[in-house]
């Protein structure tokens, strides 16, 4: 993925809230609606929201409720092995641009 170019389609970025994403790959880690919510320090409905979101964007129920865990379907693995890595990218960019702004105050 690092080496890849990627054009940057516009329309297909601005269909989808990118916050319903930090919501699935959290919940892709805890495994657990509320956990995820308790992470992301909001309401477990807000996450079965997003998940409902989510799940109408990309066709597929992502989850499935599993013994005390939710289970990703094979289409959520797949989505979470860009993702995942790819959010990560932007969190460490955005870090270091503000921790370089925050040493010059």
């Amino acid at each position: 993925m690092a080496d890849e170019a990627v054009e940057l389609r516009e329309k297909v970025l601005s269909e989808l809230d990118l916050n319903l994403l930090v919501t699935f790959a959290v919940l892709f880690r805890e495994t657990n609606v509320s956990k995820a919510a308790q992470c992301l320090s909001i309401g477990q409905p807000a996450v079965s929201n997003a998940l409902g979101k989510l799940r109408r964007y990309f066709n597929d129920p992502l989850f499935t409720r599993g013994y005390r865990k939710m289970c990703p379907t094979p289409k959520a693995i797949q989505l979470a092995r860009d993702i995942v890595p790819a959010l990560g990218l932007v969190q460490k960019t955005v870090l270091s641009i503000t921790d370089a702004d925050n040493e010059h105050i």
